[in-house]
Parts: structure tokens; C-alpha cells; sequence
């Protein structure tokens, strides 16, 4: 994941979701982060620290130069497609998303992370900059 902050902003898109397929793809990783989710969903504890990690890895790759304000919320943005891609791939396996080649995952959503990345945010909340 880590190594998605280091590429150019242009490419960090598909780099995050790449890493992102990685880790549930090896059987190991992919164990351990369906017990901390699902130990999650019942410990008021473990969500926090959850949240907390999973905040840090989407707020690596988002632009440091921009306002705290727009980083937030596109790293809440890139997070609503990152946790619902892996709910109903990994965990639920629920429809096509769950028997795709991960290479074709990641070329159908790299995209919308990349737009959450870079895109100018929509003039109605005030953030329509594009980040430098």
C-alpha cells in the first residue's frame, strides 16, 4: 500500500487498488483481514482501530499539498469504493465483482479512484480545485 503513495499522482489510482487486490488475494493477508473485519463489525474497539489504518493507507495516497478539508473527503470518497469492492468480493462474494480476474477489478475501478484523486471536486461544495 505504501508503495501506491510513492507512485505519480497520475498512476497512484490504480496502483492503491492494485495493492489493495493484492492483499485479499494471498490466502494469508486475506485471512487475517476478513477476521479483523468481521471482529470489527462487532467490537466497538476494533472498528476504531480499523478506521484509524484504513484511514491512514487512503489518506497516503491523497495529495499532502492539499486542505485538510478536500483530503478528507476525497480519501472518504476512494474509501467507499475500496470497502465496497472488498465487502462484496472477498467477504459477501456477491455478484460478477466476486468471480472477475483481480487485473480486470482493478482496471474498472482504477479509474473512479483516479477521478477521486485528481478530478476537480463538484463547484457545489466549495472545493472544485484540482489539486497541483
Amino acid at each position: 500500500m505504501a508503495a501506491a503513495a510513492e507512485q505519480p499522482m497520475e498512476r497512484r489510482g490504480h496502483a492503491f487498488v492494485q495493492a489493495t487486490l493484492s492483499l485479499w488475494e494471498d490466502p494469508v493477508p486475506a485471512e487475517i483481514l476478513r477476521s479483523i473485519i468481521l471482529t470489527a463489525a462487532q467490537g466497538p474497539v476494533a472498528l476504531q482501530r480499523l478506521r484509524q489504518l484504513f484511514s491512514e493507507l487512503v489518506l497516503s495516497v491523497v495529495s499532502p499539498s492539499l486542505p485538510d478539508t478536500e483530503r478528507n473527503l476525497r480519501a472518504s470518497l476512494i474509501a467507499t469504493q475500496i470497502v465496497g469492492m472488498v465487502m462484496n468480493r472477498y467477504i459477501w462474494q456477491v455478484g460478477t465483482i466476486a468471480t472477475l480476474p483481480a487485473d480486470a477489478v482493478a482496471d474498472l475501478l482504477a479509474p473512479t479512484i483516479q477521478r477521486y484523486l485528481t478530478d476537480p471536486l463538484p463547484s457545489s461544495l466549495g472545493a472544485g480545485r484540482s489539486p497541483g
